[in-house]
């Protein structure tokens, strides 16, 4: 279960992200970034505190909401990102990389 609010002023959108980040919160973050741009948001936030789990589509539909933002020429920030989101995201990760393989 998710909810996601947002508020614009003065050319700023501020979206909230409360509960799982999954494939349907994911689309309705879109969304709310879609009417952001559409308003002609130069900044968007988007607060992650409240996030408690996120899994592979909800990452996805995060990085391509990330994606729009920087197409349409708009500055991004990425906020509170809560604990249970950063394990999430650091196991998704893990999952990812192949065993033994190192980053530079």
């Amino acid at each position: 279960m998710h909810h996601i609010t947002s508020s614009a002023l003065a050319g700023a959108t501020s979206i909230e992200v409360d509960g799982t980040l999954d494939v349907v919160a994911a689309y309705d973050l879109r969304l709310r970034l879609d009417v952001a741009l559409r308003q002609k948001s130069h900044f968007v936030g988007i607060d992650l505190t409240r996030v408690t789990s996120v899994d592979p589509d909800g990452a996805r539909g995060l990085r391509r909401c990330c994606e729009a933002a920087v197409a349409a020429g708009v500055v991004l920030t990425l906020t509170g990102c809560s604990g249970p989101f950063r394990t999430d995201l650091a196991r998704l990760e893990s999952r990812r990389s192949p065993v033994g393989s190192r980053r530079g």
